[in-house]
């Protein structure tokens, strides 16, 4: 799945020179730390921050059947992040890619993308985007602390 990422990266972020990123990190959560986390999230143990008071300036975040590649250098004027995502759909060998940007809230900012297959549904799209958001958040709150 990272290749497949990695290949959408470079046909809609064209003018992003992947080769600059060799410092990025790959960061592959556990089942056990995605629960952690989920958990820290929702009791309100990870109280969240504001998204420009995270360290990192680029990784890519692996966990369950999702990979999501988080990159500080964004053009987007009221984006602090951009994200590029990847997902395998359950019960399936279909792959979802979705593109988005963060504000320093942590909304998300869906980027349409002309692509084909079942990720040109942009429906499945937002949902999957959103999906994935606790623990984008709590895993950036607590690398923030």
């Amino acid at each position: 799945m990272l290749k497949e990422l990695i290949d959408y990266i470079k046909e809609y972020e064209g003018d992003n020179d992947l080769g600059d990123y060799l410092d990025t990190r790959y960061i592959r959560l556990t089942e056990q730390h995605h629960d952690q986390i989920a958990g820290a999230m929702s009791e309100g143990e990870l109280v969240p921050r504001k998204a420009s008071s995270c360290p990192a300036e680029r990784f890519f975040l692996h966990f369950n059947e999702t990979i999501l590649f988080i990159n500080k250098l964004t053009e987007e004027p009221s984006a602090i992040y951009d994200v590029e995502m990847i997902q395998k759909e359950e019960d399936s060998e279909d792959l979802i890619f979705v593109s988005f940007a963060l504000d320093d809230d942590y909304v998300p900012h869906y980027k349409n993308r002309q692509v084909s297959g079942k990720t040109a549904d942009e429906n499945l799209q937002q949902t999957t985007m959103l999906s994935v958001m606790p623990i984008l958040i709590g895993f950036m709150v607590a690398i923030s602390e």
